[in-house]
């Protein structure tokens, strides 16, 4: 009985050093706004605008990713709403109310006013 008592323990071991072996993270990607819903945000703009980001949301780059770069590569955002050196993140749109919401620096977010039709920054 000794035997097979160290031949579990030695199973036993085993096994739980199999179980805690690392495992890579499984982090979900970022939320991607629907087909229709980019439509609609398509919708609201300007003719001219509409044109530039169709142009621009092609090989893989979404409509919401082209107009989040658009808004932030706005001169009077980074000058207004920017520090020299800090990267600015867009972390959310409300086309309905026209506002991002920006992280200017971790931890520090700042709603910013833009025009949903020519999504320039107001203030």
């Amino acid at each position: 009985m000794t035997l097979h008592r160290l031949v579990i323990a030695g199973i036993s071991l085993v096994a739980m050093g199999v179980m805690a072996l690392p495992v890579q993270a499984q982090v979900p990607p970022p939320p991607t706004p629907s087909p229709a819903f980019e439509r609609a945000f398509l919708g609201e703009m300007d003719a001219a605008t509409r044109a530039e980001v169709e142009k621009r949301a092609t090989a893989g780059n979404t409509i919401s990713g082209v107009i989040a770069t658009i808004l932030l590569n706005d001169n009077q955002m980074v000058a207004k709403h920017g520090k020299a050196g800090a990267a600015i993140t867009v972390i959310a749109i409300d086309f309905v109310r026209g506002v991002v919401v920006i992280e200017n620096s971790p931890g520090h977010y700042e709603p910013v006013r833009f025009d949903p039709k020519t999504l320039k920054v107001l203030n």
